[in-house]
């Protein structure tokens, strides 16, 4: 999809053969996140004189004293790499003016390698290939993942203060490290790691310190750790799983599909519809999608699926309803403990989740769930093989829904390293041959990211319209929220022309901006013209369209009353009241809710 989306804006990377000095239909100031690069954009100097005489020296020397020269040093070309690996050459000197900055980027913003070459090039006009980079960090010391071997050194370190009474924490970079984290998460003992252990002083990057007195207001910490824990091992427990499928993408695109059709899925969906319904006060409608998500979020227990276990997070905190969460992870906790007991993991994973949200602020409740998904994809970023197949599922789920329920929560460094995995994949395997949702993830994390006032965003949002594939055609709201995107940027250029270079302001700046005139402006026509498109293609659309239908009938409702047009604000009004009642008639008539009325799920 990402292809044709760049064929259709008329951006496409260079070809080698190609200069940099054609024109693109969509320019930014910026390098589009999906341009490769392209070495044809490189202009070589010439070799000074200096650089003349070196190489008559050179030329002397024996062929392989020759070949040692040319292989020497970090970051050099290499023999046999091509030319656009000699372009990038750089004298020891300017990567050493560059390290403090690259340092900052890389390790203390956590941007990915990708991220840092194209802030380097658009900022200093600096070009590497990754090899140099990670030849640059190896030789700095830049060190983002714990190694065994510094855990096994770490180890052994603790061990010596611990018999000396004293605790100790360390530092990678000046960040905390969790060496039992690792330890958990590769699945080794401190046995594992004693051959690992004869280095005596432990590298520059890592310090040891005695850590301060804990603060009595977090004391409760280890609680949240402890499920935290729990829920991690859970998840790599369910995803043993899918090792059959994992070895091809494809293979586990099948079963992916299967779960989208299945009845768990659908029973996420009706949680998180039921937390919208409660949040805009229409109760009825909340109870029976909440009595028809409780029938079958029992499936969880007894066909445990990984997907449908942090699709069911996912529903929890992205409109949540903080009485409705309790009941959740109360129901799941009592059902797991009738059917598997209370020693079994489900049951310590629910009891522990029912606790979080019992014991704190349903603020504290989202942010300890967000965390969880954190470190879940994080988990999964471990393995390559679970990096092709399920890190892109469910990175799929969590972008979906932050665009879906227009979401601000845009700082979650794991899915952004996982979309960036994907685009690795992409690059390396083909558009062609990578699996649909993988295509789908950059252009999703985009709008996720800069929103739908973006120009960016906006042509991709006109690109999809035109496409005719299965990413599209599969999960079917593509089309609506493309048409949501164009609505929103047109209406966000409503506002005064000397606030033109403000256009990219968030909704609730530009709606104070907007003018007398709207119903003369063009825009805002295009504006309400688009978003009753959406509402059309979200009424055809099925598993996502309700909430959305719903919520933008209000929007249309509200932006026709801006533009003083009575007769349209009333059909809009009407037309939400009349999906509502049709929809409670639905909900009211389900078999689902027929039968749940008599079973007892304690």
């Amino acid at each position: 999809m990402m292809q044709q989306v760049l064929q259709l804006t008329k951006w496409k990377p260079l070809s080698p053969d190609q200069s940099d000095g054609s024109a693109s239909t969509c320019e930014r100031s910026s390098v589009s996140p999906l341009a490769p690069e392209s070495p044809a954009n490189i202009t070589v100097p010439g070799p000074s004189a200096g650089d003349r005489g070196r190489q008559q020296q050179h030329a002397a020397l024996p062929k392989g004293q020759q070949r040692a020269g040319r292989s020497g040093g970090s970051g050099s070309a290499q023999p046999g790499k091509g030319r656009s690996a000699a372009r990038f050459h750089h004298h020891p000197q300017v990567w050493e003016s560059h390290k403090a900055q690259i340092e900052e980027i890389y390790m203390n913003e956590n941007k990915s390698l990708r991220q840092l070459m194209d802030i380097m090039k658009d900022t200093k006009d600096f070009k590497a290939t990754p090899r140099m980079y990670k030849s640059k960090f190896e030789q700095w010391g830049f060190v983002k993942n714990n190694k065994s071997k510094d855990v096994a050194m770490m180890l052994r370190l603790q061990r010596e203060r611990d018999a000396a009474g004293k605790h100790t924490a360390f530092q990678r970079h000046g960040k905390m490290v969790d060496i039992h984290t690792y330890m958990r998460r590769k699945g080794v003992s401190s046995r594992d790691l004693v051959e690992l252990s004869n280095e005596v002083d432990l590298p520059e990057y890592l310090r040891a310190l005695t850590p301060p007195p804990a603060d009595p207001q977090y004391m409760a910490l280890p609680d949240h750790l402890q499920a935290q824990d729990i829920l991690v091992s859970c998840f790599r427990n369910l995803t043993l799983g899918w090792r059959d499928s994992v070895t091809s993408p494809a293979s586990f695109e099948t079963d992916f599909n299967a779960y989208f059709d299945a009845e768990l899925c659908e029973a996420t969906r009706d949680f998180s519809r039921a937390c919208w319904f409660f949040s805009r006060g229409y109760t009825t409608h909340g109870a029976l999608l909440s009595q028809r998500a409780f029938s079958a979020l029992h499936l969880l227990v007894t066909k445990p699926s990984a997907l449908g276990m942090f699709d069911l997070l996912i529903a929890s905190v992205i409109e949540p309803d903080y009485g409705l969460s309790k009941e959740l992870w109360k129901y799941l906790a009592a059902y797991s403990k009738a059917k598997l007991g209370a020693a079994s993991i489900f049951h310590r994973l629910f009891k522990a989740l029912e606790e979080v949200f019992q014991n704190n602020a349903l603020e504290a409740g989202v942010d300890f769930v967000f965390t969880c998904m954190e470190s879940i994809i994080g988990m999964l970023l471990e393995h390559k093989d679970l990096t092709l197949t399920i890190a892109p599922a469910i990175s799929f789920f969590l972008l979906g829904d932050l665009i879906l329920f227009n979401s601000t929560r845009t700082n979650i460094p794991s899915l952004q390293r996982a979309i960036a995995a994907s685009q690795d994949l992409i690059m390396a395997d083909g558009t062609d041959r990578a699996p649909e949702v993988i295509r789908f993830l950059e252009p999703a994390a985009y709008l996720w990211q800069y929103g739908p006032h973006d120009d960016l965003s906006f042509h991709f949002a006109q690109a999809a319209l035109h496409q005719q594939d299965p990413v599209s055609d599969r999960f079917d709201w593509t089309y609506w929220v493309s048409w949501r995107v164009i609505a929103e940027f047109h209406r966000g250029r409503c506002h005064n022309s000397s606030s033109t270079a403000n256009a990219s302001a968030n909704a609730a700046t530009t709606a104070t901006t907007i003018t007398t005139s709207a119903g003369s402006n063009p825009r805002h026509a295009l504006a309400r013209y688009s978003l009753e498109r959406a509402i059309d293609a979200a009424e055809a659309g099925r598993g996502f369209g309700e909430v959305q239908v719903f919520e933008n009938l209000q929007k249309l409702e509200d932006w026709h009353r801006e533009a003083g047009d009575a007769a349209q604000e009333l059909t809009a009004r009407r037309r939400k009241e009349g999906a509502l009642e049709a929809y409670l008639k639905i909900l009211q008539t389900s078999p689902t809710i027929e039968q749940s009325g008599t079973q007892n799920p304690y």
